[in-house]
């Protein structure tokens, strides 16, 4: 499909506060493996900090693996993200993986404006930044 056929919408532009980009652990792989946890989520984060880096690079690492792939549009795909969903004022702020506690429970309000929670989750039952490197190797420059 060509890319001036397509219409983004993004959540944010309405008013949505959820966080789009998560890692997602099992609580018993967690609690029995956290180095194992830590070190996927700084592979996560220093993948992203690469992408960020060199975006033709990691444009040229998806298309090897997508048959008939399209450089181009790959690479006007990540810049697009990169810029509208990971270099954002927060981001810059709290480093990739933080989040602003504030946020996250107005996101968690909005989800259950649809959503009946049997238990409303606190953001500490969601959020864990134990996992987290410190906010010195998050940090976009």
């Amino acid at each position: 499909m060509p890319a001036d056929d397509l219409a983004v919408l993004r959540y944010a532009d309405y008013g949505c506060e959820a966080y789009g980009f998560a890692v997602i652990v099992n609580p018993a792989f967690a609690a029995a493996r956290p180095e194992a946890v830590k070190g996927f989520v700084r592979a996560v984060i220093s993948g992203t900090h690469l992408a960020i880096k060199d975006p033709g690079r990691a444009a040229d690492d998806v298309v090897s693996l997508i048959n008939g792939g399209s450089r181009e549009l790959e690479l006007d795909r990540l810049r697009t993200v990169i810029s509208d969903n990971i270099l954002t004022a927060e981001v810059k702020r709290n480093g990739i993986g933080g989040i602003d506690p504030a946020r996250l429970k107005r996101a968690i309000d909005q989800i259950a404006e649809d959503f009946k929670f049997r238990k409303r989750p606190a953001a500490a039952d969601i959020f864990d930044d134990s996992f987290l490197p410190p906010v010195g190797g998050r940090l976009i420059n």
